[in-house]
């Protein structure tokens, strides 16, 4: 990461590590993969995450670099939409590191489900770090300068 960003804090939860980094007002956070993540896992993460957010905007990274299995549908996808907007966020960029050729739908399907309910979101998913970064840190600083 680059020394730009500065780790305000670190938090292990279940199958995954949290990373998070003040830029400016805004938050890149760094999700780490440690076992299986589907919808059980990621909602205490997106809780914690909303606490200390304070923009409506999200900027993340979420690094599947292990391969360990996503499980998320349909359904989950709606659950941790309603828990962002909800929570106040209106605006999400995010990039996903994974060799799961599969994971490319999964992407696809969460930009057209947040679409259609005019949720900003905008999603990619790669198997290269160094694009993921740079592809959420270009929008975090689109942010900063609007």
């Amino acid at each position: 990461m680059s020394r730009e960003y500065q780790a305000t804090s670190e938090t292990t939860f279940r199958n995954c590590e949290l990373t998070s980094y003040d830029y400016g007002s805004e938050q890149l956070h760094i999700l780490r993969t440690t076992g299986p993540l589907g919808r059980r896992e990621r909602l205490p993460v997106f809780e914690h995450v909303l606490k200390t957010n304070s923009s409506g905007k999200l900027f993340y990274i979420l690094d599947n670099r292990g391969g360990h299995e996503s499980e998320l549908t349909p359904e989950d996808m709606d659950v941790l939409n309603n828990l962002l907007m909800t929570g106040g966020i209106n605006y999400v960029r995010g990039a996903v590191i994974t060799s799961d050729d599969a994971y490319s739908i999964l992407v696809s399907m969460a930009n057209a489900k947040a679409k259609a309910r005019n949720f900003e979101v905008e999603l990619i998913s790669t198997t290269d770090h160094d694009e993921a970064e740079t592809f959420v840190v270009s929008k975090l600083r689109e942010c900063l300068r609007a």
